[in-house]
């Protein structure tokens, strides 16, 4: 989902994955609501469209970062801009795939599904993730795929609107709110004018995308592979397209119904990182943060952002809540986040000044794959005041979501409805693995669909984050998934990764030497 990410949690993203963040619903009319779930049922029920052209692969070089240049293979997958219009516009998604070096032939193709929405297949196995893509390709062949509107399958064009804040005043958030919302509104307004089907984004559409390349691939069935929003377009293809699948790994799940974030989770997460924080001389993490927010709300501080040139930016309250929230998700930024609270509980608050002119950036433009594939999943009306009360009892106040849910009102946006959202059930395999200190898709996530897969099976990974080392923390987790996907019995329920190691001195920042 969207998601204000201080630094990026998938290497190489295209970032929609680093945009601001949160989903919403509005309230529908009961008519509304019931033709979407007659279209959802509709969808799945219908009989399979003729079968598209055979990919044709020709040689590529898959060039990594750190890990040499891999020989591989790409092609053009074309599918309709609509499914329900088969013969209508089209669109060409980029796939390359990853030939298996080993096994005995008889696994699934592994589909990867990357983040964001937004993020790209084919960049995320470039990076420091690409040992969990060899093994894995050792039983199977693996697919990289840059779905819909993201990486190499035809983005839509950048939209050259901006919200632009004054740094000289601490950012309000009715104010600023309204501010991103006629962003928004004149983006929608320009992609339409260019000719951008703006319906054609969503994460229904993308699940009849995997269902025509397991179709173009001549395979009976496909296993899927995703991360963070991947995992909600994999449980999506799930609902709509399961006879199709024979294995589904997700880590750091995010449900039909969990694109709102539920802001109490980063409170909870405060606690356990406060336990973890006393080793390296941060006796008190938690009340670090209430003192901070407490010194904001009765007065806005300066900054100066040594990441941005020397650049003064004034500190609130809404702003501390939005970067904190966030900070709280990642391994990269946790281990900064008792340094730059002891720093400005010291009036030094030059370290979160870095942090709030980076998160006020990322509010400042939208790409139209991630804000319409969000808007569309939504929330249900159960979800929303769920997260609107705990907003009330949170420490940071909505800004874990902040812009959404209210960004979407009044564009015009599609909506998938509840029936896209209501629960899930299935017998397709699935493998559930989920980080401990995950901020963005934590564990709680993962336990609420368990029960509706008869042959799901957790993976609990002890101190791993929404980040690199939910993968490579631990070289059990990818053997793990390697052996879920070739159909042997997964070994563990609990692994360990090492704790976060926190930065204890002020002379360097995120950003380098001060």
């Amino acid at each position: 989902m969207l998601a204000v990410h201080i630094l990026p949690s998938e290497p190489n993203m295209t970032r929609s994955a680093s945009t601001s963040a949160g989903r919403f619903q509005v309230r529908r009319p009961v008519v509304a609501a019931t033709l979407a779930v007659l279209c959802l049922a509709l969808a799945a029920a219908l009989p399979a469209q003729a079968s598209p052209a055979a990919l044709t692969f020709e040689p590529y070089t898959l060039q990594t970062k750190g890990h040499g240049d891999i020989p591989a293979e790409i092609a053009t997958l074309e599918v309709p801009r609509r499914h329900s219009e088969p013969d209508g516009p089209r669109l060409h998604l980029k796939v390359v795939r990853l030939r298996a070096t080993a096994g005995n032939g008889r696994a699934a193709p592994v589909v990867y599904l990357a983040g964001g929405p937004g993020g790209s297949g084919i960049d995320t196995a470039r990076g420091p993730r690409w040992p969990v893509f060899d093994q894995v390709r050792r039983e199977s062949d693996v697919l990289l795929l840059d779905q819909r509107g993201a990486g190499q399958s035809e983005p839509p064009p950048e939209c050259p609107h901006e919200t632009r804040f004054d740094d000289a005043q601490p950012l309000q958030r009715d104010t600023a709110l309204a501010a991103v919302q006629a962003t928004a509104a004149k983006c929608v307004a320009f992609w339409r004018q260019a000719g951008v089907d703006l319906g054609a984004y969503t994460t229904a559409e993308s699940a009849g995308d995997l269902d025509d390349l397991r179709r173009a691939l001549d395979v009976p069935k496909i296993s899927l592979w995703g991360m963070s929003y991947g995992t909600h377009l994999a449980l999506a293809t799930v609902r709509l397209h399961g006879a199709g699948l024979e294995r589904v790994v997700l880590m750091g799940s995010e449900g039909p119904d969990d694109t709102l974030k539920l802001p109490l989770s980063s409170d909870a997460l405060l606690q356990e990182l406060t336990v973890l924080a006393r080793k390296d001389g941060f006796d008190d993490l938690a009340g670090s943060v209430t003192r901070v927010l407490q010194a904001l709300r009765e007065q806005p501080r300066q900054g100066r952002s040594h990441m941005h040139a020397g650049k003064q930016v004034t500190i609130g309250l809404y702003d501390a809540q939005i970067v904190i929230a966030n900070m709280l998700g990642q391994r990269i930024t946790q281990q900064w986040l008792p340094l730059v609270l002891r720093e400005a509980e010291r009036g030094n608050y030059d370290p979160l000044a870095d942090l709030v002119l980076i998160g006020r950036a990322q509010f400042a433009q939208f790409p139209a794959m991630g804000l319409a594939m969000d808007v569309a999943s939504g929330q249900s009306p159960q979800r929303r005041a769920l997260a609107e009360a705990q907003a009330r009892q949170s420490l940071f106040g909505d800004g874990l979501n902040f812009p959404f849910p209210a960004i979407g009102e009044g564009l015009g946006l599609a909506d998938l409805g509840e029936g896209f959202r209501r629960p899930l059930h299935s017998e397709v395999p699935v493998l559930f693995i989920s980080g401990t200190l995950d901020g963005r898709t934590p564990p709680a996530n993962a336990a609420a669909l368990l029960p509706g897969f008869s042959n799901g099976h957790a993976l609990l990974v002890r101190n791993a984050s929404h980040h690199n080392e939910l993968w490579t923390g631990n070289p059990a987790i990818a053997r793990n998934i390697v052996d879920f996907l070739a159909g042997r019995a997964v070994s563990d329920t609990v692994l360990d990764v090492p704790p976060p190691v926190f930065a204890t001195h002020s002379s360097e920042s995120l950003g380098g030497k001060r």
